[in-house]
């Protein structure tokens, strides 16, 4: 019986059909970039690359589409302001944050240091929101509207803490995962194994939304 149990939850939790259904639920729909308005700032969230010391390098990671969405954003008029929030998560390892090398990176992609502003002192979400919110009141930007850009997955929890802090914010939701076509046959009756990394994301998320309520940071 436990058998037969184990081998249906994997069948299930590898269905490639199911995991686009559910996630484009949790997702919603992506927008075009040319029917967004404008905006009085556009905030990146961080937690897309981590610096690596011995060659001075910057690696992205999959989340790192939603830097190169913001920037496509900003250069299409969007916003004045480009606004990134993202400091180091660790806690016993000190390691350069990401605000404090990515605000040099922002200048080598053509945004003016004055259209600019960096937080590197965040460590969560939370945090995200709160640090945005002081630095917003410092530059007498706190009533402005802004365009939230963070990875799909993790767009309603961002944007539950952000709105909790006061700030006014639409999403913008990038490196969706919810592939951008629909399996087909093949695909919904073939077990795949990236299907079960997914679903282990989305299921960390959906328990980082239950905490957040709980707290009552969203």
């Amino acid at each position: 019986m436990f058998l037969i149990a184990a081998f249906s939850l994997l069948l299930v939790f590898s269905n490639q059909l199911l995991l686009y259904h559910v996630s484009g639920w949790w997702e919603g729909e992506l927008k075009n970039p040319n029917e967004v308005g404008h905006y009085d700032g556009i905030i990146l969230l961080g937690g897309l690359s981590n610096y690596h010391p011995a060659s001075q390098r910057i690696r992205f990671v999959q989340s790192g589409d939603r830097l190169f969405q913001a920037v496509e954003l900003y250069k299409k008029g969007k916003s004045q302001y480009f606004i990134f929030t993202g400091g180091s998560g660790r806690v016993l390892v000190r390691e350069k944050s990401e605000g404090e090398y990515l605000k040099d990176y922002f200048k080598l992609l053509g945004i003016p240091q004055d259209s600019t502003l960096v937080e590197w002192k965040s460590r969560n979400t939370h945090e995200n929101a709160v640090e945005t919110r002081k630095m917003l009141a410092a530059e007498s930007m706190g009533k402005g509207k802004y365009l939230l850009v963070t990875s799909g997955f993790h767009m309603k929890r961002a944007l539950g803490c952000f709105k909790k802090e006061g700030i006014d914010v639409e999403p913008y939701a990038a490196d969706p995962l919810q592939s951008s076509i629909a399996p087909d046959f093949w695909d919904a009756i073939s077990p795949s194994a990236s299907a079960l990394g997914t679903w282990e994301l989305l299921f960390r998320e959906w328990v980082g939304y239950a905490v957040y309520q709980i707290r009552g940071y969203v």
